[in-house]
């Protein structure tokens, strides 16, 4: 055999054991990026469908839970049958119908039996009362079910076979004390609430919310979904048993499932057989309602490089058509480029998208430069929407964790985040501030006295006061039980005073109308004007001490921390 031949076989195999290496370290770099990225991506996913899926419902279940604390409620639901207290009630259920983003509502009483209803075209005004549930008719199942419950808050979903609709029901339990007098609640357009939370048609990407039992509480599909599972036995429910067919699969969920509810804020991630083909499950614990989010994602959805496995197969071609060409051009054309691309690449795998992408050689080995540009690119948009989104979601439950429920003011946290601001932004530029600590004369007596119910209208009929008497910059939240605070920026103290005078007067003329009886009450006011800079704590102990001042000078007064104590 000439040498020549020998020569040119030995570079053919040379370079066919290259272009083998090179395809196995290609695939697995391709095989390692996408798996990284499906795991982001699927957590990042999952975020997103978590806080898209509970930011209606949190309104909706804070709207209805203050709805039962209404007193016009609890005594219809103990006196039925005055139609005086029936009308008082309706009033305040219409009230509340504006404000429910369904604009509807319903109650159902225990003790009668009766259910009222109307919708957002107010097609049942004056004719709330709709039917009487029966404990014999399984339509009615879901009531008596949640009354033995015992939870406070629940989301169903129920088609209500005498109203001929389907709706996500949020069932809160209305309470006088310990006994539980009936159900009251609203409902989200079943159609219009899969649209936001499961039916987003994106490609590869299926999602779920089950409950506890693992009974599909939401899915795009409405076959799939367990209708009032409250109202049935574990065995009869719809579970993802319907969606996952390999046993092992769903035990490793049931376990992911119990780790999740001890561990709330994570996300977790299996691999399953979902119909066939294999699937990426991320996996998240919802709290506030109960159920889990499961978003599938399909492994063509999850690879960020795929199709490109053709490369060293056209470099094998490209040889065998010139080798002594090839040969020469090798390092120049081919070696070089992609050892820069490769480089390029580990900076992406490893979460560096800020990296100077080249575009290297020319041909084939430019387009697939430009093509992997081209593919980061879109890999940090998508990042930075998810994470906006994640971080937009974040913030809204945020703020709700800085609002007391019951008054609209801000909490003891949210106004301590408040007052820190406004000591460092003292810090850094000087001025003046106030604070006023407020304490409700003998609020257990009036909790003893009239109820807790009415001591709640006492506390928002204070908050009103705060919020009223307060200037656009100042800041009122509630303190804790009765005690209420007010920060008041750029305050000088006689303007201080005069403000606590008013909201100590106007608290004073406050008239409570509990339904049957009603009462008034008086406040004292601590007020703390520091003349030279001071820590947040030590500003905060002296409004503490001159609300005791306050205490002992009689209460319903005013006292100053500089202040000498004097009778009222």
């Amino acid at each position: 055999m000439k040498l020549s031949s020998r020569f040119y076989i030995l570079l053919s195999g040379i370079f066919l054991s290259y272009s083998v290496i090179s395809w196995l370290v290609f695939r697995d770099m391709v095989h390692e990026i996408n798996q990284q990225w499906g795991r982001q991506f699927a957590e990042r996913q999952v975020l997103f469908d978590k806080y898209r899926t509970l930011s209606p419902l949190i309104r909706e279940i804070r709207l209805a839970r203050q709805m039962a604390l209404e007193p016009a409620l609890i005594e219809m639901a103990l006196h039925e049958d005055d139609a005086e207290v029936r009308r008082r009630a309706t009033r305040v259920m219409e009230r509340y119908r504006f404000d429910f983003r369904d604009h509807s509502y319903f109650a159902a009483f225990a003790r009668s039996g009766s259910y009222y209803f109307n919708d957002a075209a107010g097609h049942y005004s004056n004719k709330q009362y709709r039917y009487t549930l029966s404990p014999r008719a399984k339509s009615d199942y879901w009531f008596y079910a949640t009354l033995r419950s015992g939870t406070d808050y629940q989301v169903n979903l129920d088609p209500d076979v005498h109203l001929g609709v389907v709706k996500v029901w949020i069932n809160v339990l209305l309470k006088n004390g310990d006994e539980v007098l009936g159900v009251i609640g609203t409902g989200i357009d079943l159609s219009e609430f899969l649209k936001e939370s499961v039916d987003i048609n994106q490609e590869g990407v299926e999602t779920f919310f089950v409950d506890r039992s693992m009974a599909i509480q939401l899915s795009a599909d409405p076959t799939l979904i367990d209708y009032a599972s409250i109202a049935k036995t574990v065995g009869e429910r719809i579970k993802v048993d319907a969606l996952l067919k390999n046993p092992a699969d769903i035990e490793k969920l049931r376990q992911t499932a119990e780790y999740l509810e001890h561990h709330a804020g994570e996300v977790a991630t299996l691999w399953v057989d979902y119909r066939g083909d294999k699937r990426l499950l991320g996996i998240s614990y919802l709290p506030e309602v109960g159920w889990f989010d499961l978003t599938l994602m399909d492994e063509k959805s999850l690879m960020v490089i795929h199709g490109f496995a053709w490369l060293p197969l056209l470099f094998g071609s490209i040889f065998m058509l010139g080798l002594l060409i090839l040969g020469l051009l090798l390092n120049h054309w081919v070696l070089r480029p992609i050892h820069r691309l490769t480089k390029a690449t580990e900076q992406v795998r490893k979460g560096n998208y800020e990296v100077e992408l080249p575009i290297v050689g020319k041909g084939e080995i430019s387009e697939l430069s430009r093509s992997f540009w081209r593919m980061v690119e879109f890999i940090h948009h998508t990042n930075e929407e998810l994470e906006s989104k994640v971080k937009e979601r974040t913030e809204d439950l945020q703020r709700l964790t800085e609002i007391d429920y019951l008054t609209g003011l801000l909490n003891r946290r949210g106004m301590m985040d408040k007052l820190e601001q406004e000591v460092a932004r003292q810090a850094r530029q000087g001025g003046s501030m106030g604070l006023l600590l407020l304490d409700l004369d003998h609020f257990k007596d009036v909790n003893d006295t009239y109820g807790h119910e009415a001591g709640d209208l006492a506390l928002c009929a204070a908050a009103n006061v705060l919020r009223s008497m307060k200037r656009s910059y100042d800041h009122a939240g509630r303190w804790g039980g009765e005690e209420f605070i007010l920060l008041l920026p750029e305050c000088d103290e006689d303007e201080l005073v005069s403000i606590a005078e008013r909201i100590r007067e106007a608290v004073q003329s406050l008239r409570i109308d509990t339904g049957t009886r009603s009462f008034s009450f008086t406040t004292s006011i601590g007020a703390h004007h520091p003349g030279t800079p001071q820590t947040l704590d030590a500003m905060l102990q002296q409004a503490d001490k001159a609300l005791y001042a306050a205490k002992d000078a009689g209460r319903n007064c005013v006292r100053l921390a500089s202040q000498p104590v004097r009778g009222n």
